[in-house]
């Protein structure tokens, strides 16, 4: 009987280190050999990217938010969290050490009753022999899950400056947009002075009049609108940086004077490393795959090697204990192979999510890449358009200052003037807004 217990924890020994964890391999996912609009030799995006946009301001708001915004602190936590979990689990593979003091004081009566005080110690160590793999995959799957909060937090980190960047770019054009707006007042206000003294002289009529009022009450609700947009971007980005609102001031933007990169693409197979949604995706695959090994490992037995030394005062003893115990699952009513089902099909999920996420970024690359080139293509074209309609205007109003022609012709100028500035203004973000959005689909660079 005892060779045969010692035969058993011999092969149960040698079992140790036995991984039942599937090897993991990276989905296949149908992908172009590279972009239609992009140039495969360009370089890596730079972690700090926004700073190819040339704004100082841009820079200083960036900075406040890395250092301040509230949802990245509570990343920082998280990974925390997964840190201190990880580190949990790889205390499994570690023996685990225990003392114990105790001490007892006897009183008896009678002849045979004995007084005195009895204390003793004890020195516990057990381990866990790895059978089949279950604590390291048990490590493992807590490190890919660490791994995966990291990459949260950068895929968080990414979102907030690329909306930090866009909130600047929308206070900016709004802005300008609502000094457009003001001097397009100024003028259809010195034209409506006009008109009042023409109709005060009997040569203009109450029509032509009240067409102007109407046409500066219009443009004076379009600026007081675009003063509210702008409040409403400079609130979103106090928010960003950890400000309150009520006391952020936004630095001066000088949106005339910001650079629009020229944003290109590498080749498809660089997402799967850049993009940190697509590595915590594929964190999350690797630790389903040890998520099986766990599983796995509960269907077969498990041995545990134990020592022991106490010692004890009157009487004085020393006493060694040296022990293995062995745990084998004999009947769970499918539990066990259940588990292992589901942790299968959990990562047969995963798997179908991941590939789903790359395509779904390949898509954002695409898409990105065509808004870039065709925002460029538009707004060169709304750059034009206002410039002929300026031009329009100051003709029209000198022919109108002059009697050449009439006041419709001078209103409808006038409003083709404010459509077409406020369409050109609108277009110029939208080229910003589409450098911001190629970035994003890029996944920002600068990842280890």
């Amino acid at each position: 009987m005892r060779r045969a217990s010692a035969a058993l924890i011999l092969v149960l020994a040698l079992a140790a280190g036995c991984n039942l964890t599937p090897a993991y391999q990276r989905p296949e996912v149908p992908r172009p050999a590279s972009w239609p609009q992009a140039d495969a030799s360009s370089a890596v995006v730079s972690d700090t990217w926004w700073r190819n946009f040339g704004s100082p301001a841009l820079d200083a708001l960036e900075e406040a938010a890395l250092a301040a915004n509230q949802d990245l602190a509570a990343g920082v936590q998280r990974i925390a969290q997964a840190r201190a979990v990880a580190a949990g689990a790889g205390a499994s593979a570690w023996p685990q050490v225990d003392a114990t003091l105790t001490a007892s004081q006897t009183h008896g009566k009678g002849s045979t009753a004995a007084d005195g005080t009895r204390r003793a110690a004890q020195l516990s160590v057990a381990y866990e022999l790895d059978l089949f793999g279950r604590v390291a995959a048990t490590r493992q799957a807590a490190e890919q899950r660490l791994s995966a909060s990291e990459f949260d937090y950068q895929a968080l980190r990414l979102v907030t400056v690329a909306d930090v960047a866009q909130a600047t770019f929308s206070l900016a054009a709004t802005g300008e947009r609502r000094t457009l707006a003001q001097a397009n007042l100024d003028n259809a206000r010195a034209v409506l002075a006009l008109l009042e003294a023409q109709f005060a002289a009997g040569r203009v009529s109450a029509l032509e009049r009240d067409q102007q009022r109407s046409a500066v009450a219009t443009i004076e609700a379009s600026v007081a609108a675009l003063a509210q947009t702008e409040a409403g971007y400079r609130n979103q980005l106090a928010v960003l940086s950890g400000a309150a609102s009520p006391e952020f001031t936004a630095p001066d933007l000088a949106w005339g004077a910001m650079i629009l990169p020229e944003v290109t693409a590498s080749v498809p197979a660089a997402l799967l490393t850049r993009r940190p949604d697509l590595r915590r995706a594929e964190a999350e695959l690797r630790a389903a795959g040890a998520d099986i090994g766990i599983a796995r490992a509960a269907l077969y037995p498990g041995l545990q090697v134990s020592w022991d030394r106490a010692w004890m005062r009157n009487p004085a003893a020393t006493l060694t204990t040296l022990s293995g115990s062995a745990l084998a699952p004999i009947f769970h009513g499918g539990a066990l192979r259940s588990e292992v089902m589901r942790s299968q099909a959990r990562q047969a999920e995963l798997v179908a999510q991941y590939r789903g996420a790359v395509l779904t970024a390949y898509r954002e690359v695409s898409d990105a890449l065509d808004a870039q080139r065709q925002s460029a293509l538009r707004g060169a074209a709304l750059e034009r358009a206002a410039a002929a309609a300026r031009d329009a205007y100051a003709n029209a109003r000198a022919r109108f200052d002059a009697g050449a022609v009439d006041y419709q012709i001078l209103l409808d100028v006038q409003r083709s003037q404010i459509l077409a500035e406020d369409a050109a203004a609108g277009g110029r973000l939208d080229r910003f807004t589409a450098a911001i959005a190629l970035y994003r689909a890029l996944g920002g660079g600068g990842l280890p």
